[in-house]
């Protein structure tokens, strides 16, 4: 189930969610290297098993019934404060598994108002849509646009709308290093509108090498914003973090995300002294697992 961070807020179920509902075991499954325990989970339950889930779109089982709807907020019981607003996406990126789990985009006409907006390219919307979202969310004390926003379609108009919402999260994904000038643009007219609190997610393994990851990683430090590495899975990856991409070294990206992903207390060691340091166990020893 969802927990409760340190700032008592409310965070993501980091796996699987179950739950019994007469004699039924239901599991919602969001990751493929999650597939194995929820199958373990099916076989020691008797009685009917109900599955869902991206893993389970991704990866249908023979174990379990796979209906297409489901009675219960199962979105809630991974985060309680998330909400989605759309659905799909229009783009068709070699990396996501957005398409094949949610089909085309679409607006949805009802949501739950909530504060994490899980949309996987709101941007995509009309501008109807856009602000009838945005009044759904002018209540809350912060909105965290969890999924990211789409660079290349984001405007000063858009900007505007989400100036009008108290501390807003703005996310931008830099994926490629072709779309530098349009992420950076759309920082700048963020900036412009008001906006301060951004993250960039930085993509690395996919069609990349290790300079070309490392580049984009440090451009968005010289934007003032400390990048959220994200390490490429395939989407049939059975282990999580299995995958090493072709001119890549495990030591190398699992130095990668963790120095990125630990800015707030390595960014004052160069990464080429972290990496060459292997484990630096001093260092790590004061980093929670958690961070």
């Amino acid at each position: 189930m969802a927990s409760w961070n340190k700032n008592g807020m409310v965070g993501w179920a980091r796996d699987l969610v179950w739950w019994k509902a007469s004699g039924t075991l239901y599991l919602s499954v969001p990751f493929t290297w999650s597939m194995p325990e929820a199958k373990r989970m099916a076989a020691a339950h008797h009685g009917l098993v109900v599955a869902g889930g991206p893993a389970v779109k991704l990866q249908p089982p023979t174990w379990a019934e796979t209906p297409d709807e489901c009675p219960y907020d199962v979105l809630s019981m991974h985060n309680p404060m998330a909400t989605f607003t759309t659905r799909g996406c229009p783009n068709r990126c070699g990396f996501c598994a957005v398409p094949r789990i949610e089909g085309d985009f679409r607006e949805l006409q009802t949501w739950k108002p909530a504060p994490v907006v899980c949309d996987n390219n709101l941007m995509a919307a009309s501008k109807a849509h856009i602000k009838r979202v945005v009044k759904s969310l002018r209540p809350f004390e912060s909105v965290d646009f969890n999924q990211g926003l789409d660079a290349r379609l984001f405007t000063s108009w858009h900007a505007g709308e989400l100036a009008k919402l108290k501390n807003p999260m703005i996310r931008f994904a830099f994926d490629n290093v072709n779309s530098e000038g349009k992420v950076a643009d759309a920082i700048a007219t963020a900036r412009a509108a008001g906006l301060r609190n951004f993250h960039v997610y930085v993509l690395i393994g996919f069609r990349d090498t290790p300079d070309n990851a490392q580049y984009r990683l440090e451009k968005v430090r010289e934007w003032g914003i400390r990048p959220n590495p994200m390490r490429y899975q395939p989407l049939d990856s059975e282990i999580r973090d299995e995958y090493v991409a072709p001119g890549w070294s495990a030591g190398l990206m699992n130095d990668m995300v963790r120095y990125y992903s630990k800015l707030r207390w390595l960014e004052h060691i160069p990464f080429v002294k972290y990496h060459q340091s292997g484990d630096m166990p001093l260092i790590d020893d004061i980093i929670p697992d958690n961070a």
